[in-house]
């Protein structure tokens, strides 16, 4: 919390976060993150059921994993798994329509690759990627609850193109009683007791009803506010930034009034078509 509040702010701010925290479901990021981090057997859960294979053995589990390529651009990745044979899981909740892109998935995709390509340069060493899309809605209109995306060869379209790479969308609000769809109830449920699955069920009412739980997930939770505020406060520099080169105000001012060096500056100006005098 910030240190100027009042004892007083601060007993409102915590009721507050109590009450987001009950609210909260596996479609919420932060609530995700913390449920998933490092949990293996929830990683072999959903990993399993998503895929439709039961030759799948998770060996790691990361939430909110970053990763950065040569030109520091980055790519945060929900959930991100490998399993024994080096199969690379990715799992990515979306909320919006916005974000369950063909070229969202695209990059996500590529940074995958060029992070293991530093480690090793054959091509051919790649692993095989699972790519999931779960969202909230029927993004693509198809109505179903697991949609894949299938690549063929060919005008005919009969020969499978297999690039190691397996993608699919899966609709939650689409959720029945098979084994994905009972999962997807529970990615959507706020009550621990709702849920299908054990386990889910478990951790859940960990960090919503037990007190050291809880606690840990206010803290989270307080960090993911300010993280958010930071990105707005960095966000409205880079609109009051565009605004002054298109005002044609000199290099040397937006220097002093932004704190930004030149070359960040003719960066972003250069990214949105923009010169700087």
């Amino acid at each position: 919390m910030p240190p100027d509040m009042t004892e007083e702010q601060r007993a409102k701010r915590r009721k507050k976060n109590l009450e987001l925290i009950r609210d909260f479901r596996l479609m919420d990021n932060p609530f995700m993150g913390r449920v998933f981090q490092g949990d293996i057997e929830l990683g072999q859960l959903a990993a399993t059921l998503m895929t439709g294979r039961d030759d799948i053995t998770v060996t790691s589990v990361a939430t909110e994993y970053e990763i950065k390529n040569l030109c520091d651009r980055s790519v945060r990745l929900d959930i991100h798994a490998f399993d024994h044979d080096k199969k690379e899981i990715d799992i990515e909740i979306q909320r919006e329509k916005k974000g369950a892109t063909p070229k969202r998935i695209r990059y996500n995709s590529a940074m995958m690759d060029s992070n293991f390509l530093v480690q090793s340069e054959d091509f051919e060493d790649l692993p095989e990627q699972y790519i999931f899309f779960v969202t909230e809605n029927d993004v693509n209109g198809l109505h179903q609850l697991l949609s894949p995306v299938e690549k063929r060869l060919g005008k005919g379209l009969t020969i499978p193109y297999d690039d190691g790479i397996h993608i699919a969308f899966i609709d939650s609000s689409k959720a029945d009683d098979s084994p994905l769809g009972k999962l997807m109830h529970d990615f959507r449920c706020r009550q621990a007791e709702e849920m299908y699955y054990p386990l889910l069920k478990e951790k859940v009412r960990y960090y919503k009803e037990n007190k050291k739980g809880v606690t840990i997930m206010s803290d989270i939770f307080e960090k993911y506010l300010q993280e958010e505020h930071d990105a707005g406060k960095s966000e409205g520099k880079r609109e009051m930034i565009l605004g002054m080169i298109e005002d044609h105000d000199p290099l040397a001012k937006i220097m002093k009034i932004s704190k930004w060096s030149a070359d960040q500056i003719r960066a972003l100006a250069e990214k949105n078509g923009l010169a700087v005098e």
